[in-house]
This record gives C-alpha cells, sequence and structure tokens, in this order.
C-alpha cells in the first residue's frame, strides 16, 4: 500500500502531520480538560459526540457490504448510468449506516433516543397552528434542539408523523427520501461547472463516501438542508456562471435559500456567500449575482412576513430567542475566552476530520499544483466564498456546542468542487483511502445525538 500511494505522488507526509496533530491535539485537550482548565470540548478532540459501536456481528457484515459496494463502483463506475449510481450512492449510505447493527439503532434512535430530539417535542403536537402561534412563549418547555432552530424543524417532524400514522420507520424514510436527492443536485452543480460526465459519476460517488456525508445522510434535519442548500447552489451557480440573470436559476436560489432559513438559523450562511459571492462579481464589474441576490433575499424576507402574517410566527424574534437560549451570557469571547478558542478549534478540525485524512493531506499539500488542485478560478472564487462564509460564522461564535460535521453538511459540496481537475491517479488514491477511514468510523463508532 505505502509503496503504492508513493508511486502515485500522494502527499505522504501532509497525511502522516495530519494525523499526528490530530493525536497531540485530543491529547493535550484531554489533558488540559482534566488537569488544568475547562475547553469545552468533549472527552476525544473532535468528535462532539461519538459512542462506542455496538459492534453486533450483522453490523460488521454491513460495513463489509459497504466496503465491498464501494470498491465495486470503483472499478464499473464508467459503465453506470447516472441513475444507477445514484442507486449505488443510496446503498452506500444504507450500508454503512447499517454497521451500526440494526434498522432501529440506524433508523429509529437517532429520533427517539435519550427523548431530547425534535421527534420528542413533534409527537406533543396537537394543532400545528396553535403549537406555532405560542412557539416563542413555549421556547423554554421545549427540548435543546427544538428551541435552537425555527419551528418548522419540529414541523417536519409532526407532518411525516401524521403522513405515516405515527410511524418513525416511515418518517425516517421520509427524510431519506429528501435526502438523497442531494446526489441528482450534486451532479447539476458538477455540471454547472463543466466537470466531464466520467468524472462526475466518480464524485458523486465519492461524495456519497465522504464521512459526514455517509454518517449523517440518514437521518438528520442536517441532510435535508443539505438537499436545499444543493437546490440554492446550483440555481445562483448557474447566473455565477454564465453572468446572466436566469429565471429557473432565480427560483431555485430562492426556493432553496427560503428552505434552509425554514429548517435552520444556519440558513444565514447562505446569505453571507451571498454577499461575498456578489462583492467578488461587483468587484469584476459583473451585476448578475448582486441583483439575483436582492431579488433572492426580498422573496425570502416576503416570504417570512407572510407566515407572520398567517401563523403569528415571528421569525426575527425565534432567532434572537433561540440565540439568547443557547449563548444566555452573549458573545462567548468576551466571557469564556477559553472556551470560545477550544470550540472554534473543534468546529474547524470536526469537519475536516470527517472530510477524511486523505482529503487533508491533498487540500494542504504544498504539491497541489502537481495534483491540479486550484487550477479552475471561478470555482475557487465560488467555493472560497463559502469557506469563508462559514469562517466569519464561526468567528461570531456559531455552532458552540460543536458537532460541525454534522450542522455544517452543506460545506461538503464546496470542498467536493475543488476536485474538478484533481489527477485520475490522485481522485482514485483519494477514493480509497476515504472509503477505508469511513469503513473504519461505521465499524468502531456511532455519533448520533
Amino acid at each position: 500500500m505505502m509503496k503504492y500511494l508513493e508511486k502515485t505522488n500522494f502527499p505522504l507526509k501532509v497525511f502522516f502531520i495530519a494525523i499526528f496533530v490530530w493525536i497531540f491535539l485530543a491529547v493535550s485537550i484531554f489533558l488540559l480538560n482534566k488537569y488544568v482548565v475547562f475547553t469545552g470540548n468533549n472527552l476525544l478532540f473532535p468528535f462532539s459526540v461519538i459512542y462506542p459501536s455496538s459492534f453486533l456481528i450483522i453490523g460488521s457484515l454491513f460495513c463489509l457490504l459497504f466496503l465491498g459496494t464501494g470498491f465495486l463502483a470503483y472499478h464499473y463506475h464508467q459503465k453506470l448510468s447516472f441513475f444507477a449510481v445514484f442507486l449505488v450512492c443510496i446503498l452506500l449510505i444504507v450500508f454503512g449506516n447499517m454497521g451500526q447493527g440494526s434498522v432501529d439503532i440506524a433508523f429509529l434512535q437517532p429520533f427517539y433516543y435519550k427523548g431530547r430530539q425534535y421527534y420528542a417535542d413533534a409527537v406533543n403536537i396537537t394543532d400545528w397552528k396553535l403549537w406555532i402561534l405560542n412557539f416563542n412563549n413555549n421556547l423554554e418547555s421545549f427540548q435543546l434542539h427544538t428551541k435552537t432552530h425555527p419551528p418548522y424543524t419540529t414541523l417536519i417532524h409532526y407532518a411525516f408523523l401524521e403522513l405515516f400514522n405515527g410511524s418513525i420507520l416511515g418518517m425516517s424514510l421520509g427524510f431519506l427520501a429528501i435526502s438523497v436527492l442531494s446526489f441528482p443536485l450534486m451532479n447539476l452543480l458538477m455540471k454547472n461547472f463543466n466537470i466531464e460526465k466520467t468524472k462526475r459519476k466518480f464524485l458523486l460517488l465519492l461524495f456519497a463516501i465522504i464521512p459526514s456525508v455517509n454518517i449523517y445522510l440518514l437521518v438528520t434535519i442536517d441532510a435535508i438542508i443539505l438537499t436545499s442548500t444543493l437546490l440554492f447552489l446550483c440555481g445562483i451557480s448557474k447566473i455565477y456562471l454564465t453572468n446572466k440573470l436566469n429565471f429557473f436559476g432565480i427560483v431555485m436560489a430562492s426556493v432553496g435559500l427560503i428552505i434552509t432559513n425554514m429548517l435552520s438559523f444556519s440558513g444565514l450562511f447562505l446569505l453571507a456567500f451571498l454577499g461575498l459571492l456578489a462583492l467578488f462579481t461587483l468587484f469584476k464589474k459583473q451585476f448578475s449575482v448582486a441583483i439575483a441576490s436582492f431579488i433572492c433575499t426580498v422573496l425570502m424576507v416576503a416570504f417570512f412576513y407572510g407566515s407572520y402574517e398567517y401563523t403569528g410566527s415571528n421569525h426575527l424574534t425565534t432567532f434572537f430567542e433561540a440565540s439568547h437560549s443557547e449563548n444566555p451570557k452573549g458573545f462567548m469571547l468576551l466571557h469564556s475566552p477559553i472556551i470560545y478558542f477550544f470550540t472554534r478549534l473543534e468546529d474547524i478540525c470536526e469537519i475536516l476530520f470527517f472530510l477524511s485524512f486523505a482529503y487533508v493531506a491533498y487540500f494542504f499539500s504544498f504539491k497541489n499544483k502537481n495534483f491540479n488542485l486550484f487550477t479552475d478560478k471561478q470555482l475557487n472564487a465560488f467555493s472560497f466564498s463559502g469557506l469563508i462564509a462559514l469562517g466569519v460564522m464561526f468567528l461570531t461564535g456559531a455552532y458552540g456546542t460543536g458537532e460541525t460535521a454534522r450542522a455544517c453538511l452543506y460545506i461538503v459540496p464546496f470542498f467536493v468542487l475543488f476536485l474538478k481537475e484533481l489527477k485520475t491517479e490522485s481522485l482514485n488514491t483519494l477514493y480509497v483511502l476515504c472509503l477505508l477511514q469511513t469503513f473504519a468510523m461505521q465499524l468502531i463508532g456511532n455519533y448520533y445525538w
């Protein structure tokens, strides 16, 4: 294996440095927490949530199925249609998560386990209009996740429960059905950036085995947010790349922006991203993105005003109350600077860890010119606008509780786009190493909260 990696010019030094830095930080922060000062991090850095796997035999068999499917897809992806690739991607998600050992653990427990998820509040809703009308007044009586998100997040759980007559499995499959739409949308986004057909198939398979996507796409609200974010990105990228206002582009971007903000206050990321991308294009004397950004923002504000008029739910008030509920003392840097620093570090490192060490090795390699990374200037501006917007959110103290591999699942498409021109042998190596890391992670850990 080592000879193969050296032959393909894989950045082994950066790979091992990344692993060493992880171990060093994990040990150092553990000792700091135990003997010096509370850093705000969990027991095993940078995992904000991790439990040992149940190590059931059936789970191990599903992990092997995941591994085998991944390698078969690697060898035969060129012969597969896009529909077949989408199906394989779904299988990779299901097999990977069934590595936990049972349908209950993989599909159901993420909703009901410990009784503190959105589900715990959704089952108590009898009249959704009355519930949303009184949402702000009852905020402190809700579970943590419910009171730090817009009411629509809990209502989507309620809607699926109503649709499937209270069945958690039905709700879980409903979540999965929406989440896997991220694959055709990711394909469309890559097509917008002129990534050729065969490479798009391979990148879709890679997208499905990236640890954060494979682990969290199955039954989380963040997977639905990934889908709505990709809908937004598909629309705005079309306008950005052509520098022309496009009706369908504006519709897709607006719908994606509204849905994302309905489900999470992380939807503010899309507004920050839009602002940065608009500034970049205005600097180049291109006005389409700025105009489209204005239209999308106005439509979003109009939607939430209409929502307020119809339901009585004030999105802005809910945002401020949720922010106060999560950070009652205000800006974390001012009252807990040590926790602020170490949780910011955790937020970044968890995203990188769940991208895979192999991706980190290529991304931070000083030889990246040899791998054809960062060669597309238009793509670079687009993706780095996303990364910078997320960085700004971290600086404000967002994601104080960590879990960014899940909560920031929407950032993964930006990283995948960077691979547009990555050389074939390097992309093959990245795929294999990523597959092996996800196999190991699904085999030994449970990451649901």
